[in-house]
């Protein structure tokens, strides 16, 4: 009964950490404001180049493979709406994990604090600037969903759906980049592990029916990206046909969150810190 009624203080104390964590580096973050602006515009710049790329392809076809301009550019819309959740919460620690806090030892910081050490990661590395990706792709999918034929009008229920549908693809990035980044603490690396992962993650922002079966199991089960850009616009455009994907999605999203924070936590043993 008592841990029951410290449940909702505990809870409230995690959410007013994150928001100083999260405040405090946001102060950093405008710190420099022109970088900030650049920073914001190269991402719509790259995302413009990237829907003129998949415009290019339908140029002269109608559909590839049975999909749409419009259908494919509502998976590549939840590809960005994933990947931008992700982003604010742990893009920059996967990033610099091996050379900042594995091989400069500056982990010892938060091993010395009565906190969980990845949780202080996770806030130490908040990039609200992000934000700014989480709303690149919700335009994106929200343009792709009125246009399709028959259009999804974009009502409140579609609005949430949609951001849970890339919370759940977010899950899925993180579990699998925290895995990854965590073999830093075996193999001490400054450049990391996850460059490769970056490139893995792209090919899955497009149609997996257009890809080998092999290829397909492999972007559902051992690198499951498909969750976070194909399955989620599936679930707009075919969803009966991938139903049972579909529902398995939040379960393969919460088993790879449990292997990356176990690899992790498993890594961290191996911590030596600098020596010094």
């Amino acid at each position: 009964m008592l841990a029951v009624r410290t449940l909702p203080t505990r809870l409230g104390r995690a959410l007013a950490m994150c928001w100083h964590y999260a405040l405090q580096r946001q102060k950093v973050e405008m710190a420099y404001r022109s970088d900030f602006l650049v920073n914001v515009g190269v991402s719509f710049l790259y995302s413009v180049i990237q829907i003129f790329f998949i415009w290019a392809l339908f140029y002269r076809v109608p559909t590839i493979a049975g999909w749409s301009f419009e259908q494919v550019v509502l998976i590549y819309g939840f590809g960005q709406l994933s990947f931008g959740y992700f982003s604010v919460s742990f893009f920059s620690l996967v990033i610099g994990f091996g050379d900042y806090y594995v091989i400069e030892g500056n982990l010892d910081r938060p091993l010395l604090r009565p906190l969980s050490p990845l949780f202080q990661l996770v806030m130490e590395n908040i990039a609200l600037r992000d934000v700014t990706i989480v709303l690149k792709g919700t335009v994106i999918v929200w343009w792709a969903l009125v246009s399709m034929d028959p259009p999804v009008p974009m009502t409140v229920g579609v609005f949430l759906m949609a951001q849970l549908l890339g919370i759940v693809g977010a899950v899925v990035y993180a579990g699998v980049f925290l895995a990854v980044t965590s073999i830093s603490f075996w193999v001490k690396d400054r450049v990391g592990f996850t460059s490769p992962l970056f490139s893995i993650s792209e090919a899955a922002r497009y149609p997996l029916t257009i890809y080998h079966p092999a290829v397909q199991v492999f972007f559902s089960l051992l690198i499951p990206f498909g969750f976070c850009a194909f399955y989620p616009a599936v679930y707009f455009v075919d969803p009966l046909s991938w139903r049972l994907w579909l529902l398995a999605g939040p379960l393969i999203a919460a088993a790879m969150f449990a292997l990356g924070v176990f690899v992790f936590y498993r890594g961290l043993r191996r911590y030596e810190s600098t020596g010094s």
